[in-house]
């Protein structure tokens, strides 16, 4: 054997006197052709010797793949490689995924196309099977405009993989550059853990070869598959690995690659300015490369990075450069990314029309394309938006779909206990109280599954109680209230006996037993003061809220009254300090309801007109709609437009219509703090 293992493929494709002359040129030099390094290093200069046989263009096939491995991309741009080229289907194959790397995915695919022809005609195996692989993989980042071309190609692999492994000599060997655009496509729509699975039998068949190049590839391929799952440690060996090679072996775009793969696990540990560091290294690796496709990679990198410490304008500003990167070379996966944090951005800033417009501008890219690991964070940015923007019903809707992927693609139980939790929160929001039970029973059972007794076990349970109350089970609303009152009693933490007194005071409720109610709301509001979380008083308040109004529906009393319009506007500034902007919706029309009552008209249509002005700012849709319906009976009644008798039997529905906000009020802040 004259050449590395690494290229024994052309051994056989190479005459004897090319392979002489190799061999010859290699111990003029006192160096061994067998060896890798010392092949890479030297072969190009070698490919190049007059004494070579000038008509064994093989050699050009050959020289070409490893000019890519090197990235010495200047190689293909030669008169010299141009005349050779044109007689070697093989040395255009990988001349192709240069171009296609410096942005010119297009014409790349043309001429792929082109060869994938000649060569399944001519039955030349080798350039017929890399040509499919390099084919797939510009295919695969062209995206959604050649979606059933890759769909065609990938047939075209399992095809010729099933009629012919084993029957050809070195056939898993050729076969690398297939194996690793089917690794990469299965990865955008699996879980981690299956990641992991799927690329491990693949990594130890190139290490069977061996092939350091494609080694290498996979190494890195699991370490991000490491990264996302969290096993960290592992993900530094197999960094450690690569980074070993590559002082020995220099493959360029590779070394890029393992530098901003180092990037992201940093960025994991929670080592950001180190992150960056290797980021920005990447990038001018890249650049250096010409290779847009990297640098689009290590942008998108790096405006992740910018937002996950709250830099949203240097966020923002990165997102844009990968979105406009991806755009120019048809990198739908790209696009797709990079619209999805721009959705986040927007959000992030109360731009919720504008968010929920991205969210479902890159919904549709996604389900184009098949990138089923990007549905669930975009079904979520959706199910985010339409809860604050007050449209629960899409944010069931979303959540549910969040759901259904989520469990499609393997995600762990604890994971899918939560999504449970938050789809019976909404579920409930909107009056689903029997698929809200459900979601929650379900939960629970992940809870007993995971033998979990903690503050998550607890939260469901108090659910579970309200929704039973809620629909008239009240020995089954007494059975959850013991198990939360045993843990609570068990584990003795302030905040938990709190939220065991919220709930039981629910329950006294719902039984009309008002006078027990107000006495627990004494005690659970004293012991509330303490709590760094506003949400727990505010939950509080809305049931104190819910006993006076119900306190004085049944006896008229004005000092009630007073405690009532006290009690929203304590809800208001809370609603303010949490910047939860559904909660200032629900008190405002809450408190307009008072004040229409108390005859105090220009007041309410004032607290109603606030809230309508920064519903329409925000893109609050729903809100806009709802509060715009209350204002015109307030502007009514203001006009005068209604007579005496009227109005008497208008106002007499003002306080029920509030009691009925307030419950609402309830689940709305209950399901706040998951959402």
């Amino acid at each position: 054997m004259v050449l590395p293992k690494d290229f024994q493929l052309h051994e056989s494709r190479l005459t004897k006197e090319s392979l002489d002359t190799i061999e010859f040129q290699f111990e003029r030099l006192d160096q061994d052709s067998k060896d890798i390094k010392t092949f890479l290093n030297r072969f190009l200069k070698i490919s190049k010797s007059p004494t070579l046989p000038p008509d064994d263009y093989e050699i050009w096939y050959l020289a070409s793949k490893v000019a890519y491995f090197l990235s010495d991309y200047d190689y293909f741009t030669t008169e010299y490689f141009e005349e050779k080229e044109s007689h070697n289907h093989g040395a255009r194959i990988w001349h192709s995924l240069t171009m296609a790397a410096q942005g010119n995915i297009d014409d790349a695919i043309k001429k792929l196309e082109r060869i994938k022809e000649i060569t399944e005609q001519d039955n030349d195996y080798l350039q017929y099977i890399e040509s499919l692989g390099v084919l797939a993989q510009l295919y695969f980042v062209s995206g959604l405009k050649t979606k059933e071309k890759l769909e065609e190609i990938m047939e075209k692999i399992d095809e010729f993989k099933e009629a012919n492994q084993g029957k050809i000599p070195g056939f898993e060997h050729m076969f690398m550059p297939a194996y690793l655009i089917k690794c990469r496509i299965k990865a955008q729509q699996l879980a981690p853990k299956e990641i992991l699975e799927d690329t491990m039998p693949i990594y130890e068949l190139a290490k069977e070869i061996p092939d350091q190049y494609w080694i290498t590839h996979y190494e890195l391929d699991l370490v991000q598959a490491y990264i996302l799952s969290s096993n960290l440690e592992e993900a530094d060996n197999y960094l450690n690995k690569v980074f070993t090679t590559l002082q020995t072996i220099k493959f360029p775009a590779l070394e890029a690659k393992a530098i901003r793969i180092k990037g992201q696990y940093l960025e994991r540990k929670g080592e950001y300015e180190r992150a960056e560091k290797s980021y920005l290294g990447a990038k001018e690796a890249y650049k250096v490369l010409k290779d847009q496709i990297g640098v689009s990679a290590c942008v998108s990198r790096l405006a992740k990075l910018a937002e996950l410490q709250d830099q949203q304008n240097k966020a923002e500003q990165y997102f844009n450069e990968s979105y406009s990167i991806s755009e120019k070379m048809t990198d739908y996966y790209g696009m797709a990314v990079a619209l999805t944090s721009l959705a986040r951005i927007s959000y992030k800033r109360g731009q919720y029309a504008e968010s929920a417009e991205s969210f479902n501008k890159v919904l549709k890219l996604a389900k184009d394309n098949n990138f089923d690991y990007l549905l669930p964070s975009i079904y979520d940015g959706l199910a985010h938006v339409s809860f604050i923007s007050g449209d629960f019903w899409s944010a069931v809707e979303n959540r549910s779909k969040s759901v259904i992927f989520k469990e499609k693609l393997s995600y762990s139980a604890d994971d899918l206990l939560l999504e449970r939790m938050k789809l019976g929160q909404l579920n409930a929001l909107v009056g689903n109280l029997d698929s809200a039970f459900n979601e929650f029973e379900i939960a629970l059972n992940y809870c007993m599954e995971l033998n979990r007794k903690d503050d998550i076990y607890f939260d469901i349970l108090n659910w579970l109680f309200e929704i039973s109350t809620a629909l008239d089970k009240l020995p089954l609303a007494e059975s959850y209230m013991s198990r939360a009152d045993l843990f609570a009693s068990i584990h003795n933490s302030k905040e938990e006996n709190a939220q065991a007194l919220i709930s039981r005071i629910r329950f006294l409720i719902q039984k009309r037993q008002l006078d027990e109610a107000e006495k627990l709301i004494a005690i659970v509001f004293e012991q509330a003061q303490d709590f760094p979380s506003p949400l727990t008083m505010a939950l509080i308040l809305v049931e104190k809220a819910v006993v006076l109004f119900m306190k004085f529906l049944e006896n008229k009393d004005d000092a009630v009254l007073e405690e009532i319009l006290q009690s929203m506007d304590d809800m208001l500034f809370i609603s303010l300090d949490l910047e939860f902007l559904p909660l200032t919706m629900y008190t405002k029309k809450v408190l307009a309801k008072v004040l229409a009552y108390k005859n105090e008209i220009e007041d309410g249509i004032e607290e109603l007109t606030e809230a309508y002005e920064l519903a329409e700012e925000l893109g609050m849709l729903k809100f806009v709609d709802t509060i715009k319906s209350e204002l015109k009976v307030l502007q009514k009644l203001q006009k005068k437009e209604l007579d005496e008798t009227s109005f008497a039997k208008i106002r007499d529905t003002y306080l029920e219509e509030g009691l009925a906000f307030l419950t609402e009020t309830f689940w709305l802040v209950s399901a706040s703090e998951h959402q």
